[in-house]
Order: structure tokens, then C-alpha cells, then sequence
């Protein structure tokens, strides 16, 4: 049954990434749609959240990008920020955070393939 719960777990993570990336499109902060200097930003902040979550979770799935982006958002909000407009997006450093996260969950490191070292370089 452990099984079980643990696809489902994966599934409802992948659609909540895919939620996210969706967001943030619309805001024009998705990673596809991200100017390159502002994608090299974006790489910085996916290179800490997979040794964040490799050191402290012991290992990069979807669930817990989408535990981590949740946690992001949550403590934000908590914080006072609120989601900018689009003319603002790509500066924040909380949609930033958050566009790593969908980045990581795209480039692979959530289904647990290798990431591509120049990714993060």
C-alpha cells in the first residue's frame, strides 16, 4: 500500500509544479520564458534548493519541490510579501525562489535523473 500512496503523493506534487509553472507563466516569470540574465539568477537559486533538499531531505523528488515551494510561498506571505505584478516578477527574489523550483522539476532532478552539470554552472 506504501506504494501506492507514494505515486499518489508524486502525481499531486507533479500537478501542483505544473499549477505553479502555469502561475508564473502568466506573469511572465516561468524559467522558459525568463530573459538569460535573469535565468542565470534563476540557476543560482536551483543549485541551493537541490542541496537544500539533497542535504536535508536526502534527495530531489517532486513531492518535496512541491513541499519546498509551498514552505517558499507560505513563509513569504507570512513575511508580508504579496505575488508582484508582471512588470516586477523577474527581480523578486520569492518568484525567483519559485521559478528554480519549477526549473528543477523540469530539468529531470524530480523524476531522479542526473542533472546536467552546465545546468548549474
Amino acid at each position: 500500500m506504501g506504494w501506492l500512496m507514494n505515486t499518489w503523493r508524486e502525481s499531486a506534487a507533479g500537478r501542483e509544479l505544473a499549477a505553479l509553472t502555469d502561475r508564473l507563466g502568466r506573469i511572465g516569470a516561468a524559467p522558459a520564458l525568463l530573459p538569460v540574465g535573469r535565468l542565470a539568477a534563476v540557476d543560482q537559486h536551483a543549485a541551493a534548493i537541490r542541496d537544500i533538499l539533497t542535504l536535508g531531505a536526502g534527495g530531489v523528488s517532486q513531492a518535496q519541490l512541491a513541499y519546498y515551494a509551498r514552505g517558499v510561498r507560505d513563509a513569504a506571505r507570512d513575511a508580508g510579501w504579496t505575488p508582484p505584478s508582471a512588470e516586477g516578477a523577474t527581480t523578486d527574489w520569492v518568484v525567483l525562489r519559485l521559478a528554480a523550483v519549477c526549473l528543477l522539476a523540469t530539468a529531470g532532478a524530480a523524476a531522479g535523473a542526473e542533472l546536467d552539470p552546465a545546468l548549474f554552472s
